[in-house]
């Protein structure tokens, strides 16, 4: 298994492309020393979510009843993680991407995936640090013959301290049922607990929530390590996931699809 590292003076970002051209760790190089601005994994790691980010393609999030219609048809999907019961966060993440080119800053993947109907596509990855900021591309080519609908986003994981904060606009939230499927939206008002407008800690319970009427622009910060970190979407995302299973965990996940 062979990781990439890219390194500039303030950051650095190593990329495992045989493991869902996932980050395997994103790190800030400071005068204090390496700072993790991502939850940091491990270069040997198989399992993307005990890793740093992965992109999501060719949709985001559960499936419900195992497939879905479209058009007229449907279209089985395969359950592909073991502790879920239905299929999860498209493939991509779950296959080995091709090196097309690398350099010091940039590191340019992409991924041929045809084997579950109606996706025929081909997707490219790309990372690339630019002084203080990391850069990520990603892009899918439908190949079919008849169209298909695609869904796009990032899956990073971020260190969850006792007083992590989260700063991103939202209109409304999607309330879920048990098996974590969308069942009702909600608007959001000043008081919600979940509104995370103007800036507001992670809840004690359970979210796995998806947030909407977003601009594109958010900003986590963790006060204690002295650490910010600003996220923006091009173009303009409208949609965001909050994921973190209580308190005591050690992250949290903020996925812009």
């Amino acid at each position: 298994m062979t990781t990439i590292t890219l390194e500039n003076a303030q950051l650095r970002l190593v990329v495992n492309p045989e493991v869902g051209g996932s980050v395997v760790r994103f790190d800030a190089l400071t005068q204090a020393g390496v700072v993790a601005l991502m939850r940091p994994g491990s270069i040997d790691e198989r399992d993307p979510n005990q890793l740093a980010m992965y992109p999501l393609l060719p949709w985001s999030n559960r499936i419900a009843k195992g497939g879905f219609e479209w058009r007229g048809q449907y279209y089985p999907l395969v359950k592909n993680l073991e502790n879920e019961p239905l299929p999860i966060h498209g493939d991509g993440w779950q296959r080995s991407w091709q090196v097309v080119s690398q350099s010091t800053h940039t590191l340019e993947l992409e991924l041929r995936s045809n084997e579950q109907p109606p996706f025929d596509y081909h997707a490219e990855l790309s990372y690339c640090l630019i002084d203080r900021r990391l850069e990520v591309a990603l892009s899918v080519t439908h190949l079919g013959d008849q169209p298909a609908p695609y869904g796009l986003g990032l899956h990073p994981w971020f260190p969850r301290t006792g007083d992590t904060r989260i700063t991103a606009l939202a209109e409304g939230v999607w309330e879920v049922d048990k098996a974590q499927l969308p069942r009702e939206w909600r608007r959001l008002t000043p008081e919600s607990t979940w509104n995370f407008s103007n800036g507001k800690a992670l809840p004690e319970r359970l979210i796995d929530n998806l947030f909407t009427g977003w601009k594109g622009q958010a900003r986590i910060e963790w006060p204690a390590r002295g650490v910010e970190l600003e996220l923006t979407t091009v173009p303009t995302m409208s949609r965001y996931l909050v994921f973190s299973p209580h308190a005591q965990a050690d992250f949290f996940c903020f996925e812009p699809v």
